[in-house]
């Protein structure tokens, strides 16, 4: 769905915004000024189904990846590395990932 404002969204429920897909990370009912752009304690954004995203910081446990989680690091023409570990916020050159075979 699209999000809107005036609706009561539940944790982990996913809505499009500006074209970008965003999942939600704290129960709220959202406001016109609290956009998932604007707003990450509410929402963090998410690959699109089917997608491997480019790694990017973890802003906190909300968006830390899982194990199992597929990234290219460290753009989008890099080899893809899988999370070995939950909430991981560490970058695959660091700790906590294997590249795919």
């Amino acid at each position: 769905p699209v999000w809107a404002a005036d609706v009561e969204y539940v944790v982990d429920p996913r809505a499009r915004y500006s074209g970008k897909l965003y999942r939600v990370v704290q129960a709220h009912t959202s406001q016109a000024g609290w956009t998932p752009d604007l707003t990450p304690a509410l929402w963090t954004e998410v690959a699109e189904p089917g997608t491997i995203p480019v790694w990017k910081q973890p802003t906190g446990a909300k968006d830390a990846y899982m194990t199992g989680d597929k990234v290219h690091y460290p753009d989008e023409d890099g080899p893809v590395y899988v999370s070995t570990v939950d909430n991981n916020v560490w970058a695959p050159d660091v700790y906590g990932w294997s590249l795919e075979e």
